[in-house]
């Protein structure tokens, strides 16, 4: 008797204990979400988060809060949502170079693909290599590598290990020069710096840095991606200015820390599909040449669990090293 007593009662415990992340789904969400990005104002990753987090706040029904982790080229952000607790309220908009990359840079990082789900792939992006629009920056990519051939300069990037660091890295080794690598902590500090004549040159994403080629500040002297951008259709690809090898091009989206429920990650990955069928989201990713990256989430694992070993191998034959 008291053992059927006990059974019933533990059957009742364990429906209870699985009802819960049913309900709790149903809920979500019922309160603010925090999308964290690993680089600074004004940085491409930025742009993009905040153009999201708008209309994803309403496609949610509650409000998605930008937070601005910098530190560490990503691993301050990524190691903060790996800890946080796997409710889909902390999520991380993350992309090749932080995600990928800077595991393989800095032992220090102590996380890896397989922390967190993807529940949205959002952009595939190439970047252009930028110099000042002075008279006395160089005009062509020709006169860029000849003048670093010739005397010492310097590049900026968003901070070491991020694709801004590594597009650089590949055009100095494709073009046989060298030069001196200057990271800051994001896109837009590399870039003030970039256009005052503090550094010589920088690889950066269009998305950063369209604003200020418009304005005049800054000139595109070739794009990094397999063809030339609508927007720019005077300025050569690497491969076209004489330095053909791979595409660099960086691929992000939205991720969740390991664990989180399944109808929760469905939600969300809903959410953000109507977000990018909105006409102004898919008209400002047009205009910042960004290009949006419309696969099933188990396809954007896959392609990351892809390039995961290129981008290792680059490191190594790079000698790159956290700072």
């Amino acid at each position: 008797m008291h053992f059927a007593i006990r059974r019933r009662a533990l059957a009742a415990a364990l429906a209870t204990m699985m009802a819960a992340p049913l309900a709790f789904a149903a809920d979500f969400p019922a309160k603010p979400v925090t999308l964290v990005v690993p680089q600074g104002p004004g940085s491409g990753s930025d742009v993009v988060a905040r153009l999201l987090g708008v209309h994803l706040g309403n496609a949610l029904g509650q409000p998605v809060v930008i937070e601005n982790r910098t530190g560490g080229g990503g691993i301050i952000a990524h190691q903060s949502v790996m800890r946080a607790p796997a409710d889909g309220y902390t999520l991380l908009f993350t992309s090749t170079a932080q995600l990928l990359v800077v595991p393989a840079i800095n032992a220090s990082a102590r996380y890896s693909l397989d922390d967190f789900v993807p529940v949205a792939p959002v952009l595939r992006a190439p970047f252009a290599v930028l110099v000042a629009n002075t008279p006395a920056a160089p005009k062509t990519l020709k006169d860029l590598v000849e003048q670093l051939r010739t005397q010492p300069s310097a590049y900026a990037s968003a901070g070491t290990g991020t694709m801004t660091h590594l597009g650089s890295e590949i055009f100095l080794r494709r073009a046989g020069v060298k030069a001196t690598h200057v990271p800051y902590k994001g896109s837009g500090a590399a870039l003030t710096d970039l256009m005052s004549g503090q550094v010589l040159f920088a690889t950066d994403s269009l998305t950063a840095s369209l604003t200020h080629v418009r304005s005049g500040r800054l000139r595109v002297l070739a794009v990094t991606g397999d063809k030339r951008e609508a927007s720019l259709p005077d300025v050569p690809t690497l491969a076209e200015a004489g330095l053909p090898g791979e595409p660099i091009a960086v691929i992000g989206g939205i991720f969740a820390p390991k664990g989180v429920p399944r109808e929760v990650a469905q939600r969300i990955e809903k959410a953000v599909d109507e977000t990018m069928k909105n006409p102004e989201v898919v008209s400002r990713f047009a205009a910042m040449e960004t290009g949006q990256l419309r696969v099933s989430n188990d396809a954007f694992l896959a392609q990351l669990r892809k390039e995961a070993p290129t981008w290792q191998a680059l490191v190594r034959q790079l000698e790159l090293k956290a700072d």
